[in-house]
């Protein structure tokens, strides 16, 4: 072997790298085409086409195009609601017994999936697999997707009703779910801004880095959650 040439890898070795880096291409592939089309649109032929690999390698290294969709949502959920979690923690404990503020608890929520700190790179990509995944109707990802942020839920109902006394917490129920609806509806436009129509002359938006997205977000949602019900209501 000559100066300066690479130490060739023992055979189990190439074999487990070569199985890796399939592992990952498919799911990467998976991740863009669901982002693009969904689950029912994204096929494993047009998945295995995309990674490079063949049409079996989905069957070998998950098991079914349904559990290589779950481990993509699975990638990507995951660490956002780690972090989410531990930001609610370091946010609580800093706080003291009165408890964090209605905007920090927002933030908190907004930030980690703005961010998309695991995406290296394709944020935008994330943040409408994320999206579309809110808009599935295939029951496995609805489902999957119900349990992971369970903890997440409750968590944040929880520091909501402590930072707005005056809420009912019957009512959290509720802007819980108008915050979903902004922050996803608001991700997508935010991701897909060049592509959005703009007819109205009179009010055309500015576009919004991710600092400024954030901010935005976070004060329509505290201002929704902090709002006073009607007195009919």
């Amino acid at each position: 072997m000559t100066p300066g040439q690479p130490v060739p890898l023992p055979a189990a070795a190439a074999s487990a790298r070569a199985a890796h880096s399939t592992k990952e291409a498919l799911m990467d592939a998976a991740e863009s085409l669901l982002a693009q089309h969904g689950v029912a649109g994204a096929s494993a032929r047009d998945i295995t086409r995309e990674a490079g690999a063949n049409l079996g390698a989905i069957n070998y290294h998950f098991g079914s195009k349904e559990n290589l969709v779950l481990e993509v949502y699975a990638r990507r959920m995951r660490p956002m609601n780690r972090e989410r979690i531990a930001q609610l923690d370091a946010l609580e404990k800093s706080a003291g017994p009165k408890g964090p503020k209605l905007e920090q608890i927002v933030e908190v929520l907004v930030r980690p999936v703005v961010e998309a700190r695991e995406s290296q790179g394709k944020e935008f990509e994330v943040m409408q697999l994320i999206c579309r995944g809110f808009q599935e109707a295939n029951p496995q990802v609805k489902g999957f997707l119900e349990k992971e942020f369970a903890e997440i839920a409750q968590r944040f109902e929880d520091a909501v009703v402590k930072a707005v006394p005056g809420l009912a917490p019957e009512e959290v129920y509720w802007r819980m779910k108008f915050m979903g609806g902004a922050m996803n509806h608001g991700l997508d436009v935010w991701s897909r801004f060049d592509d959005m129509p703009h007819p109205n002359p009179k009010v055309q938006p500015a576009r919004l880095d991710r600092e400024a997205f954030i901010q935005r977000l976070v004060a329509f949602v505290a201002a929704g959650f902090a709002a006073t019900l009607p007195a009919k209501a």
